[in-house]
């Protein structure tokens, strides 16, 4: 008898907080730690080694690919910007000299085509 009351008292709720919007579901992009982050991948099309960023970083000199001793450094040639934010990276430590912009919620499978394979030292989330 006590299960039966306990398993209504939970299914009355599950219902109730359904109906009123306290239970969501997420789709993995939302509930996955890459939702939010701005990603840079050593090679075209998102390929070699990856190192995904949630805020500015001023000289990546000093940053290395995820899992690597290599740094990302003038090493980068594709981007997923998977934030609610523009993204914009400079050719110089201190975000200066040419730069790179990347809209929110965009990707570039390739830098070449930008003039800005390999040429990334700084990351400026706007």
């Amino acid at each position: 008898m006590r299960r039966r009351i306990a398993a209504a008292i939970g299914s009355a709720a599950l219902v109730g907080a359904t109906a009123f919007g306290f239970a969501q579901s997420a789709t993995a992009a939302e509930a996955g730690p890459q939702a939010t982050h701005f990603w840079l991948f050593q090679h075209d099309n998102y390929g070699g080694s990856s190192k995904n960023f949630s805020g500015d970083d001023r000289d990546l000199s000093d940053t290395f690919w995820n899992g690597t001793t290599s740094r990302v450094d003038n090493g980068a040639s594709s981007m997923k910007n998977q934030t609610s934010r523009d993204v914009v990276l400079y050719q110089n430590v201190g975000c200066s000299g040419d730069n790179y912009f990347a809209r929110a919620n965009s990707v570039d499978g390739d830098f070449s085509n930008n003039g800005f394979d390999n040429r990334a030292s700084c990351v400026d989330f706007r």
